[in-house]
């Protein structure tokens, strides 16, 4: 018998015996008071879906719905349980006020990977300082998505040879040297001329020219890209020539800063010069045709890219594993990588265009171990093998000659003895 019971039955008076288990009476009280409780019980409940650390199920859902946070559909394709919900709702809710800005979009998908959403949950002890920035990294964000251009002109009729006119609408966040890649097509181009001008092609007396005596000949390309530093890179197939461009209004060459709203860049080449051009095959007195071709990388505005391992999991393990953390680092079910890109949808801020690049990260030992290693075999070998040779021989030779010879001379006489036969001075 519930309380309820007890006191509906306490209502009535002794004569109606209402406290008797078997009469009617008390098993229609009875009835009545289990209902009650269910309607306490039901009410209690209510109370408690109030509070996130309290409410489950239909009353869990409500409370992420007022912040527009709902239940994931894990990879099995089951939904996110009571308490991994309850979770990153706790989470995502302090933050809620900062919807839309870097910590709350990196915080929604450390929180979908099944990260914390801020890692100050994990309450790492002292020591750790350096997994911790590890961890932050796994996840980051870099502003302005970049994005290659890529323009190409080319003047193909010769009553327009010698110079061109590129237009070229530069739309970055924050400008970088652009790439200027000038083939001469069909002959050989002198006294380079290369200038910024506004939209109207007026020049604006920025940009450089070319040395007289530099020539780029037919099929060769110049190749002009500005330094970080200031001047610029100049190239002629190997052949540095940056030292042979100068300035339109003297000095050093630079690259101008391409503007924002968009610019024209004015190209001028000559052809073969008096006194100076040699009879070949590429060059003409004509101007020469070339083409043109400006690329660059442009920094969009309202854009981003979260960078992501596509391998989460085996890179925290390695991290663990590096500075031998006894803890646990993932706290929520985490989501398939496909659904990542929803997320940031639905985290970033209004007109802002995220997205979602994903990268191999592997954690490599380089620490290298030197080991020497040397193996000797040592053999003696003997040969105990005598022989004695004895030879006798005779080596006697005897040889006797007696031939005799007997000369006779007359004394010569000068002027009439010859040099031969009996003759002798003496």
């Amino acid at each position: 018998m519930a309380y309820k019971t007890d006191r509906l039955v306490a209502l009535f008076p002794e004569v109606y015996a209402a406290r008797d288990r078997e009469s009617l009476l008390f098993k229609l009280l009875d009835s009545v008071g289990a209902e009650l409780m269910n309607v306490d019980a039901a009410v209690k409940n209510l109370l408690k879906s109030h509070w996130v650390d309290y409410a489950t199920g239909s009353g869990l859902d409500g409370l992420g719905a007022i912040f527009g946070v709902e239940r994931r559909r894990l990879v099995d394709g089951s939904l996110e349980p009571d308490l991994a919900f309850r979770l990153r709702l706790k989470s995502v809710v302090p933050l809620f006020t900062g919807g839309g800005t870097r910590r709350a979009v990196l915080g929604a998908v450390r929180s979908a990977l099944g990260l914390p959403f801020d890692l100050n949950q994990l309450h790492l002890p002292a020591g750790f300082e350096a997994m911790r920035q590890d961890l932050e990294n796994l996840v980051r964000m870099n502003e302005f998505s970049p994005h290659p251009e890529r323009l190409l002109e080319e003047i193909t009729n010769p009553v327009e040879a010698g110079q061109l006119f590129l237009d070229a609408p530069i739309t970055s966040v924050y400008p970088e040297p652009p790439l200027l890649e000038w083939t001469f097509t069909k002959g050989a181009g002198r006294r380079l001329r290369f200038e910024l001008c506004d939209l109207s092609h007026t020049p604006t007396g920025q940009g450089f020219l070319a040395e007289d005596g530099l020539v780029a000949s037919e099929g060769e390309t110049l190749r002009v890209t500005g330094l970080p530093g200031g001047g610029i890179s100049a190239f002629i197939g190997v052949t540095d020539v940056s030292s042979r461009l100068h300035g339109l209004g003297g000095g050093p060459a630079l690259f101008p800063d391409l503007p924002k709203e968009g610019c024209a860049l004015h190209f001028q080449a000559a052809g073969a010069l008096f006194d100076s051009a040699v009879f070949d095959a590429t060059d003409t007195f004509n101007p020469p045709l070339f083409r043109v071709e400006l690329t660059w990388t442009s920094h969009q505005p309202l854009t981003f890219d979260v960078l992501v391992p596509f391998f989460l999991h085996q890179a925290v393990a390695d991290l663990v594993q590096l500075y031998k953390f006894p803890g646990q680092i993932f706290v929520y079910e985490g989501l398939d990588l496909a659904t990542i890109q929803q997320v940031i949808d639905q985290s970033r801020a209004a007109g802002v265009r995220g997205n979602i690049q994903f990268s191999l990260n592997f954690i490599d030992d380089h620490l290298l171990m030197e080991q020497f290693q040397r193996a000797g075999d040592h053999q003696l070998i003997e040969d105990s093998a005598v022989s004695e040779i004895f030879s006798v021989r005779s080596a006697a030779n005897l040889q006797e000659d007696q031939q005799l010879s007997e000369h006779f001379a007359v004394g010569g006489v000068f002027d009439f003895s010859t040099f031969d036969g009996p003759y002798g001075f003496g």
